[in-house]
């Protein structure tokens, strides 16, 4: 199961950033012809539903990963290992506040009043939830796990 759900979450993984860049694609595209449409919306939707998914996957893998719970029985030790410091500390925190300016970004911008302030909210706030997703990004690990 554990393996199972990694190789999940690293798949997912890729969905979210092929999410994110038609997002800024689309949000840049925005700011030049200043319409916003249906397809806008439903991009930041499947980019903010992504990201919630893989807050659950990780939630679940915290949960199962003997990794993480022999680093927590440990936590001195564990912080002082820059690796098992990034999956303790960093990584879950990174993700956690991408994913509330994910959220974010979908508020402001269906609450932006024209076309140009919710393309420029959704770059602002999607933009950084990906600069924050990036940074979080385990590069060193595999980049394709299938099990």
């Amino acid at each position: 199961m554990y393996e199972f759900l990694l190789s999940f979450h690293n798949i997912a993984r890729w969905l979210v950033l092929l999410a994110a860049a038609y997002l800024i694609y689309r949000s840049v595209i925005g700011l030049k012809n200043r319409v916003y449409t249906a397809t806008d919306r439903r991009a930041g939707q499947v980019y903010t539903g992504l990201i919630d998914l893989q807050l659950l996957l990780g939630v679940l893998l915290m949960l199962l990963s003997p990794f993480v719970q022999s680093a927590l029985n440990n936590p001195g030790a564990a912080m002082q290992n820059s690796q098992t410091r990034f999956f303790i500390a960093e990584h879950w925190v990174l993700m956690l506040a991408a994913l509330v300016l994910a959220h974010i970004g979908g508020v402001r911008s269906k609450k932006a009043t024209d076309a140009l302030l919710k393309h420029r909210q959704a770059l602002i706030w999607y933009g950084s939830s990906l600069a924050l997703v990036l940074l979080a990004i385990p590069w060193w690990r595999p980049l394709l796990r299938l099990g």
